[in-house]
């Protein structure tokens, strides 16, 4: 009785409304409900697609995936080819050129053919001549001078 009179006092509307279930089945409602059940499987049944071309439906995964794989070169590789043409052609002269140029003696090696190759092998070798100033630009070049004292100082 208290809580009615404090809910009065708080909520005069809320307390004047009725106390009832808002979600009631509606009367009659399951006195035919087993025959309209019956009639929405049977009508269930009628509907049922034939499967015709099992075929079609079985590839369309596949084909998705091609279309899929072509729509992503059509965005990227045609872009890039017209935007850098240079990166992407199948001319391979630059680099042929520009390992020519910094490293002649590869390129001297890979034009030998075996039998040279092996009389090279067989020559003696011949002591290197060096003078005193190529010696030292070859020692700067290659070495720090803390290097350098190190070596000496031993």
């Amino acid at each position: 009785m208290e809580d009615m009179n404090e809910l009065e006092k708080i909520a005069p509307k809320l307390s004047k409304m009725k106390k009832e279930h808002p979600f009631d089945v509606p009367n009659h409602y399951f006195d035919d409900f087993s025959a309209r059940l019956h009639t929405k499987l049977e009508a269930e049944k009628r509907v049922l697609p034939k499967q015709k071309n099992r075929i079609i439906r079985l590839l369309k995964p596949a084909i998705g995936l091609a279309a899929s794989f072509l729509l992503v070169v059509m965005l990227v590789y045609w872009p890039i080819n017209s935007f850098l043409p240079n990166i992407l052609s199948k001319n391979t002269t630059a680099e042929t050129t520009t390992i020519e140029d910094e490293d002649p003696y590869r390129a001297i090696i890979e034009r030998i053919d075996a039998i040279t190759f092996f009389a090279i092998l067989e020559e003696p070798a011949q002591e290197p001549s060096f003078d005193d100033e190529e010696l030292m630009n070859y020692i700067s070049s290659n070495m720090s001078e803390y290097e350098i004292f190190l070596e000496t100082d031993q």
